[in-house]
């Protein structure tokens, strides 16, 4: 078993971990946050076969992808989220992510698109457990300056499970069926969530910290509430977070109404264009971020609101242009900017929080978002859609989209205003 408990308090941080056992723990957490993504990405790929069979409507199809699936999402995810600040982080995570492989199985075996809600509500009860846990666990292992490269390559997991999600979602659904396509996804994370049950220990909690000391949550409400860069960021992100869902969910179907390509084809184009430029995205805001910001803490929203704020009118020009060309490019550009601010934020949530809050604060954030970005983008796209049929048919998409450019800019200008307050805030968690 990887023991990633420091020996003694009185070693100097570091080397109190190892780098290899820590970063084995952070690489584990990545690949799980990865296969999150797969499952939530391949049903987006699956759009059109789904509504096909079941003869829905794209506003249906975007409940089914975004406010099905966060709607136990958000109500589970704070409970769970104050049970992963007491009690033993690395068991949730591995039963959450057990659970969340099995129902995405079920949702193949789905007869009706009943039985296909009720599954996609069980994988969103899963994996409201596996995150906030999950960054709570890496903030114990790195230390505040560390946080935004370590948590940059934990974000790399959105846009690795957004790649493979379309790939093997557009793949296997051109081959063997859309049923199959979930029975592949789901399968693989039953197993490795035995790797992660066997093979790490829970760290130490406020390891990177002084002291640590449990706090009830009506404080530690207080607390953060209390903290202008936390509320303010939390706003932004929600903004970001509906460009990110809104284009996972109704690129697949863009591409295959304007473009008119094939599952296999919206695999690889999407896959390679949004998840692999993603990923560079993340990895690079994570590793620039952890650079810059130690000469100013500014930088750590700075950096992101300048990127959020650029990818507004790339994807503008992404959606509008007829030629593919452009369109590939600005696709892989938009996805590499917004992609970028992922790691900063989430260590932010951290380094803003006390070490007794550091999963309440990452649940806070993520489920707000998650709850704002796929609960409402997927369904506003689906809905506008739906209303513009009628006046522009299947060129529909290209403009409800844009609302997607819209909201990364608004987000930028939140990480701006939010930046004022990061030092002060840092100062107080500390």
């Amino acid at each position: 078993m990887v023991d990633v408990a420091p020996q003694a308090a009185a070693q100097p941080q570091v080397s109190a971990r190892p780098a290899a056992r820590r970063y084995y723990v952070l690489a584990l957490l990545t690949i799980i946050y990865a296969l999150n993504f797969l499952d939530r990405t391949i049903f987006n790929v699956l759009i059109e076969p789904i509504k096909k069979e079941f003869a829905l409507s794209d506003t249906t199809m975007g409940l089914l992808a975004g406010f099905g699936f966060v709607l136990f999402y958000s109500l589970l995810g704070i409970p769970i989220a104050r049970m992963a600040d007491r009690l033993n982080r690395r068991n949730i995570v591995a039963i959450a992510f057990a659970f969340w492989s099995a129902m995405t199985y079920l949702c193949g075996l789905a007869s009706s698109v009943a039985t296909l809600a009720l599954a996609r509500v069980g994988v969103g009860i899963g994996e409201s457990a596996g995150t906030p846990a999950s960054q709570s666990m890496i903030a114990d292992l790195f230390d505040k300056n560390e946080r935004p490269r370590a948590l940059g390559i934990y974000a790399i997991g959105t846009y690795l499970g957004v790649f493979l999600g379309y790939f093997i979602g557009g793949y296997v659904d051109q081959h063997y069926g859309w049923r199959m396509a979930f029975f592949t996804a789901g399968l693989p994370g039953i197993a490795l969530a035995a790797v992660l049950w066997l093979t790490i220990s829970e760290p130490r909690r406020g390891a990177m910290a002084e002291t640590f000391k449990a706090e009830p949550i009506g404080p530690t409400l207080g607390f953060l509430m209390s903290q202008p860069s936390f509320v303010i960021v939390l706003v932004g992100f929600c903004l970001t977070t509906y460009t990110n869902y809104a284009t996972a969910v109704w690129i697949p179907p863009f591409l295959a109404r304007i473009h008119h390509l094939t599952s296999a084809e919206i695999g690889t184009y999407a896959g390679t264009f949004k998840g692999l430029a993603g990923m560079a995205g993340t990895l690079i805001g994570g590793l620039v971020v952890a650079q810059i910001g130690r000469r100013d803490d500014r930088w750590k929203l700075w950096a992101p609101a300048i990127m959020s704020g650029l990818a507004g009118p790339v994807f503008a020009l992404c959606m509008l242009t007829q030629s593919f060309t452009l369109m590939v490019a600005t696709l892989a550009l938009t996805s590499f900017m917004v992609g970028f601010h992922l790691g900063p934020i989430f260590a932010i949530a951290q380094t803003v929080a006390k070490p007794s809050m550091r999963a309440l604060a990452s649940a806070i954030v993520l489920l707000t978002a998650t709850c704002f970005g796929q609960g409402v983008g997927p369904l506003a796209v689906g809905m506008i859609n739906d209303a513009l049929k009628g006046a522009y048919g299947t060129d529909a998409v290209r403009y409800s989209l844009l609302s997607a450019a819209v909201t990364t800019t608004l987000g930028a200008l939140l990480f701006v205003w939010a930046a004022r307050w990061i030092r002060a805030d840092i100062a107080r968690a500390s």
